[in-house]
């Protein structure tokens, strides 16, 4: 009985997390749009652990500013890796670069990456501003 107490006890502060998207399958929250590429797609959790997925950074960056969400129910922003899109970073830690000639699902133009070397790799192949999650504003129509 004391283990069973002790698993819930554990479930029921363990913080809400990310999980897994259905490419192909499922619809981002802003746009409707299919979630096809997970080197654009981001997620945000709820502090109960709802989780809405988007399939463009520029997506989840106007949902957020809607305010659809009230910030103190926000428990995480993430995104995924442009270079490695199995990989999620903290939205907020993320480094942002937007290239005007890459083309995004919601012509956001607006890739995350890991902050540091590989960041400033991308960014002397394909140019662009580094931007911090901070600096990002809606543009297009995902974002």
């Amino acid at each position: 009985m004391a283990t069973g107490l002790a698993g819930a006890a554990l479930v029921a502060c363990a913080r809400p997390t990310p999980r897994p998207i259905a490419y192909g399958d499922e619809a981002c929250r802003h746009c409707h749009m299919t979630i096809a590429d997970p080197r654009f797609t981001a997620e945000l959790v709820t502090a109960t652990g709802k989780v809405y997925v988007f399939d463009d950074v520029g997506c989840l960056t106007a949902f957020v500013r809607e305010g659809t969400v009230p910030p103190n129910q926000v428990r995480g922003l993430w995104v995924y890796d442009y270079l490695e899109p199995d990989s999620l970073l903290d939205a907020r830690q993320a480094i942002y670069l937007r290239v005007d000639s890459l083309a995004t699902p919601m012509a956001s133009h607006l890739v995350a990456l890991r902050a540091g070397p590989p960041a400033d790799s991308v960014r002397s192949r394909l140019g662009g501003t580094l931007l911090a999650w901070e600096q990002l504003r809606p543009r297009g129509h995902g974002g």
